[in-house]
């Protein structure tokens, strides 16, 4: 019976230090989890962007009915030049084409980025104030009736259209059609495109 007994006593001691270890091992293996995974939180960064779509679109598709200017480039636009609808100018003039000069006597002077030989600048420009932001939106078609955007009005898609902006001088900046492009392409904005309008 002695080597049964001596066998007991060291198995015992071993059985706890096992317990122990697998304990200690779990413990630390869910602290390092804890500390690694990410805290989840509730996506909502685009929330605010459907949320001005949804107020622009049907304007900008009457618009395109008048018009054929497509929906896409008025919606791009207004995203491009006014930060979603979050600019300074969108927010006190709703101005959200960054038209610059007076509307009804009323404008706002503002601190806007232009390029010059390549290079970008901020200057000091005069910008238009409206009272709403179908003002706007009216008023961006009727400065696009310039002859400089006589192309708008034959342009097959939205990429023909953003192109003839640029060319037409809408932007100092050399990427604009691109980044319109870009805009539409990433948000899905040619959906709203009315094709029965076009001529």
């Amino acid at each position: 019976m002695a080597p049964l007994t001596i066998a007991k006593k060291t198995f015992l001691p071993i059985l706890f230090l096992m317990l122990a270890l697998s304990f200690w091992l779990f413990s630390v293996t869910n602290i390092s989890q804890n500390k690694t995974l990410p805290i989840e939180q509730p996506d909502d960064s685009t929330a605010y962007q459907q949320k001005f779509i949804d107020e622009i679109v049907l304007e900008a598709q009457a618009l395109q009915q008048q018009t054929n200017l497509f929906a896409s480039i008025t919606i791009a636009q207004a995203i491009l030049e006014s930060d979603w609808g979050r600019s300074d100018l969108a927010v006190d003039s709703h101005n959200l084409f960054g038209i610059k000069g007076s509307f009804n006597d009323q404008s706002s002077t503002l601190p806007t980025d232009e390029f010059e030989n390549g290079e970008r600048i901020t200057i000091e420009a005069s910008f238009k104030k409206y009272d709403t932001i179908q003002e706007s939106m009216v008023d961006h078609i009727d400065f696009l009736k310039g002859g400089t955007y006589d192309a708008i009005k034959t342009s097959t898609d939205y990429k023909e259209a953003a192109y003839a902006l640029q060319n037409g001088g809408y932007a100092t900046d050399p990427q604009y059609a691109e980044k319109l492009i870009e805009l539409i392409e990433q948000f899905h904005l040619n959906k709203y495109d009315q094709q029965g309008s076009l001529s």
